[in-house]
């Protein structure tokens, strides 16, 4: 599992847990730097595939696991909602 120093830590930062292919990513955001989960999680991992529709809530290619609930990340708003939260990033098919 990688190791990252969280730094600069501010009221409006946002603390979460990515996990794909069974390695934990800790991710430190703000409100408003993405315009969706999806995006976010395309700009951190090399996920093949994911959110084909771009967005659109059409494909489910964008599926994960926020604390065990399925939804749909093109969907979820990067907000405080998702802090302190474990988000399973599935593959395609799986």
């Amino acid at each position: 599992m990688p190791v990252y120093t969280l730094m600069n830590q501010g009221k409006n930062t946002i603390i979460f847990t990515l996990v794909y292919r069974g390695e934990e990513w800790p991710v430190q955001t703000h409100r408003n730097k993405y315009h969706s989960l999806m995006s976010l999680i395309s700009a951190y991992l090399p996920v093949v595939g994911f959110g084909l529709c771009s967005g659109m809530g059409s494909c489910g290619t964008c599926v994960v696991e926020i604390d065990g609930i399925r939804s749909l990340s093109c969907g979820v708003a990067v907000s405080d909602e998702l802090a302190n939260t474990r988000i399973v990033v599935r593959q395609l098919g799986i």
